[in-house]
């Protein structure tokens, strides 16, 4: 996993800190995924939700694993009883770590990374503060896929598409704009989690929105 630096570092603490603020919880770790689940840390607000993440993601086991592939919020409200992530659990067991919430970051329909929560004592989330949470996940999964490919693209060469391909990518960005009414940015943004989500290239999904095969106003939310 890889974390920015400078704008897009204070920009990832931007993004975790509401979840601080409003939610019973002792840190936070925000992750986007790409489609070989390859994980970039986008902000961790301590040195144990750091660590948390580590773990789940060099072992490829733990809550927010399972959160990422089934789109859905995972609960462990006392870690010393839960037994489904043996190699996780045993990293985990050196953190004070009572609790963990692992809430999945949707953007449109597709699951594009991560918020894990931890506390430091067991306990769960009343519906109130499961629902929040939820709700400011779905408010930041833009910009930290935004964040996420900022940091990507400082660590790979300039695009070298040919001009015929990123024509085709900006025109189906217009085609998403026009179907969902957002910006240019969230269009292409939609069109890239689809593509991480489902193991298709952007030029591939790009192609299909210009070929009419694919229409973003009609996938499922």
């Amino acid at each position: 996993m890889s974390e920015g630096s400078g704008t897009p570092r204070r920009a990832g603490a931007q993004l975790a800190s509401p979840f601080l603020e409003l939610l019973p919880v002792s840190g936070v770790a925000i992750s986007v995924f790409d489609q070989n689940r390859r994980a970039t840390l986008i902000q961790a607000t301590d040195d144990t939700s750091r660590r948390l993440e580590e773990l789940q993601f060099d072992l490829g086991e733990g809550p927010s694993v399972d959160a990422y592939a089934r789109a859905e919020l995972v609960t462990v409200a006392n870690l010393t009883d839960a037994d489904q992530w043996p190699a996780f659990l045993e990293g985990a067991a050196e953190l004070t770590v009572g609790a963990i919430f692992a809430f999945p970051l949707m953007l449109g329909a597709a699951c594009t990374g991560t918020v894990t929560c931890y506390r430091t004592l067991p306990g769960t989330l009343d519906t109130e503060a499961s629902d929040l949470g939820v709700s400011l996940c779905r408010a930041i999964a833009g910009p930290a896929f935004r964040r996420a490919i900022v940091l990507a693209d400082r660590e790979t060469p300039d695009n070298e598409e040919p001009i015929e391909s990123r024509r085709e990518i900006h025109q189906a960005t217009g085609m998403v704009l026009t179907q969902l009414d957002v910006s240019a940015t969230d269009a292409l943004s939609r069109i890239r989690a689809y593509a991480f989500s489902s193991g298709y290239t952007v030029q591939e999904i790009a192609h299909d929105v210009v070929g009419r095969r694919l229409n973003f106003a009609q996938l499922p939310e």
